[in-house]
C-alpha cells in the first residue's frame, strides 16, 4: 500500500458485535483537552508507532500493511481493551494487568503479546476505508480504517484520558441522533456508520467505498446534519492555507465566509450548492463574518449565481457591499427541519470592528470566523483594526453562551469550548504580563520588545508578532500602565 509523505499514517477500528438488525459498533467520545477534535465522536484508533513494526502477524507479508494493522491491534488494546484479529489458537489472558502495563509505559505491546503468546492473524481485520483528513486541518491523517469483530468473552471498555468515554450502538439509532443535532463527528464516522446501517451481505464492500461516497456527486463534509463545512484555498496569514465556508440549514440554508475568488474554488462551492439544492434545500443567504479577503473573496460569484442577499455588520459593510445591516444579537432565521434553525449575530469585536460570531443554540454551535481560530493556534490581533480589550471582552462575552462546539474559519472545529476559550483569555493575559515585564523606564521600540515577549515564536513570524505586541501595548496604556512617546517607543508609566 503507498502511503503519503505529507500525512501522518494512523489506523482505525470499526468494533462490531452481533448480527443484521442488532448489529452493534463501539464508538467513543473524545476528551475535550485532546489536540485534534476534541469532545467528537470517533472510533477506536491511533497513529502508527515505530514499535509496530515488531509485533508478528501471520498471513501478512506487506510490511506497510502488516505495521498498520499492528497499529490497529494495539490501539484496540490500549482504548478498549479487547484484543482483535486472535488467531483461533491464541488465549486472551491477563489482560487487565497487561493493558495497565501497556499504559503506564511498563511495556511495549509486542513484548507483551510474546509474553503471553497472543498470536494474530491479518484475515481478522476486514479493510474498511482509507481516509485522509481534509486541508481544513493543521494537523492531517491518513487513516486506514478496519472492521473487526470483539472477541467472545471481550468487553469493550473506555479508561478515561484521550477518550471520555465508550458505548455499543446501532449505526441507525447513531445516525438518527445526528440528524437531531445531537452528535458531532467527521466524515469517516458518518459513512462508516451509513454503511453499517444498510442491509445486505456486502459489508466490507460497502465500507470500502466510504470514501468515494463521500465524494459523489461532490466532496461533502457535512459534521453535523445541516452543517456542511467547505475549505476553500485561500491566501490568509500563515500557517493556515484554507478557510472553512458553511453552509448552515436543513430546508433553507445560509453560506458563511466564501472566502476564495480563484474560478475552480469557486467553481467546487457552486456544484456542492447545487448538490445540496437537489435533496430539498435552497440558499437564502449569504453571511460575512468579517470584511478580510480570505472570508469574502467568493462572495460577488456566488451573489450573482444564486441571486441571494449578503448580510454583514455595518462596520463590515464598509468594505463589502452587502444587502442587510446585521446588528448584535439580530436573529437570521431559516426555515425549519428536524431542527430548529434560527440563527443569532453575536458582534464579536477585537480581530475586526465589525466581527460577527453566528450562534446557533438549538445546537449549541458556534460559528466563530476569525474570533477563535481551530486547534491550538491564536489569530492576530493588528491595530487599528484589532483592538485587544475588544478582543477580551469578546471572549468572555461567548463564554456565557455555553456552546458545545467550535465551527471557526480556519483550522479544525472542536468541542471542548469553555476550556478553548479559556486558554485563549489565558494565553493573552499571559503574553500581557511577559508585556508589562520587558517595559522599563527607557523607552524601546516595539521590534526590540518583540525580541523580548515572543522569544519562543520563530524570528520570521515576528513581524506578525510585533501588530498583535502593539494591541498589547495599547490596552496598557488604556488602562494607564504603559506609555507611548511621540517618536512611537515605549516605556512603563510612572506607578504602573
Amino acid at each position: 500500500m503507498t502511503r503519503s509523505t505529507t500525512f501522518r499514517d494512523s489506523a482505525a477500528v470499526v468494533l462490531v458485535r452481533g448480527e443484521g438488525a442488532a448489529l452493534e459498533t463501539f464508538w467513543a467520545q473524545r476528551g475535550e483537552d485532546v489536540g485534534f477534535m476534541p469532545g467528537f465522536r470517533s472510533f477506536i484508533g491511533g497513529k502508527v508507532d515505530a514499535e509496530d513494526a515488531e509485533l508478528e502477524i501471520a498471513g501478512e507479508p506487506d510490511a506497510s500493511e502488516r505495521m498498520l494493522k499492528a497499529c490497529a491491534i494495539r490501539e484496540a488494546f490500549e482504548e478498549a481493551g479487547v484484543l482483535v484479529a486472535l488467531d483461533g489458537a491464541a488465549r486472551a489472558d491477563g489482560l487487565g494487568a497487561a493493558r495497565k502495563a501497556l499504559l503506564a509505559g511498563q511495556a511495549k505491546f509486542p513484548d507483551l503479546a510474546r509474553a503471553h503468546d497472543w498470536r494474530f492473524s491479518g484475515d481478522r481485520l476486514t479493510f474498511a476505508g482509507r481516509w485522509r483528513t481534509p486541508p481544513f486541518s493543521a494537523v492531517r491523517f491518513d487513516t486506514v480504517y478496519y472492521v473487526a469483530r470483539v472477541p467472545e468473552g471481550q468487553e469493550a471498555s473506555i479508561l478515561p484520558g484521550e477518550l471520555a468515554s465508550g458505548e455499543w450502538v446501532r449505526p441507525i439509532v447513531a445516525l438518527d441522533r445526528w440528524r437531531h443535532g445531537e452528535g458531532t463527528f467527521a466524515a469517516p464516522i458518518l459513512w462508516t456508520l451509513i454503511a453499517l446501517a444498510e442491509n445486505g451481505n456486502d459489508l466490507a464492500e460497502r465500507l470500502a467505498l466510504g470514501p468515494e461516497r463521500a465524494r459523489l456527486p461532490v466532496r461533502r463534509i457535512e459534521l453535523r446534519w445541516g452543517i456542511v463545512l467547505h475549505p476553500v484555498k485561500t491566501r490568509p496569514l500563515p500557517p493556515a492555507t484554507h478557510t472553512n465556508a458553511y453552509l448552515i440549514g436543513e430546508n433553507e440554508m445560509m453560506l458563511v465566509d466564501p472566502g476564495s475568488d480563484d474560478p475552480a474554488e469557486v467553481e467546487a462551492l457552486l456544484r456542492l450548492i447545487e448538490a445540496l439544492e437537489a435533496e430539498g434545500r435552497r440558499l437564502k443567504l449569504i453571511v460575512a463574518t468579517h470584511h478580510h479577503p480570505d472570508h469574502v473573496g467568493g462572495i460577488e460569484v456566488v451573489r450573482r449565481s444564486r441571486a441571494v442577499p449578503v448580510a454583514a455588520h455595518p462596520d463590515t459593510a464598509r468594505h463589502v457591499r452587502a444587502d442587510l445591516a446585521v446588528g448584535d444579537g439580530q436573529w437570521l432565521p431559516l426555515a425549519p427541519g428536524l431542527n430548529d434553525w434560527a440563527i443569532q449575530a453575536i458582534h464579536t469585536p477585537g480581530h475586526a470592528r465589525g466581527h460577527l460570531c453566528l450562534w446557533h443554540p438549538a445546537g449549541r454551535a458556534l460559528f466563530t470566523g476569525d474570533h477563535i481560530p481551530g486547534g491550538r493556534g491564536t489569530v492576530i490581533i493588528d491595530p487599528p483594526e484589532g483592538h485587544m480589550a475588544d478582543y477580551l471582552r469578546s471572549l468572555e462575552r461567548l463564554l456565557e453562551l455555553n456552546a458545545d462546539v467550535l465551527f471557526p474559519g480556519h483550522g479544525s472545529p472542536q468541542g471542548g469550548v469553555e476550556r478553548r476559550i479559556r486558554g485563549l483569555i489565558a494565553h493573552r493575559l499571559e503574553r500581557e504580563a511577559k508585556v508589562l515585564g520587558a517595559l522599563t523606564p527607557a523607552p524601546a521600540t516595539p521590534r526590540e520588545l518583540v525580541e523580548r515577549v515572543y522569544e519562543d515564536v520563530k524570528a520570521d513570524m515576528w513581524g506578525y508578532a510585533e501588530r498583535s505586541l502593539i494591541a498589547h501595548l495599547e490596552k496598557l496604556e488604556g488602562e494607564g500602565r504603559a506609555l507611548r512617546e511621540p517618536d512611537g517607543r515605549w516605556r512603563t508609566a510612572v506607578g504602573g
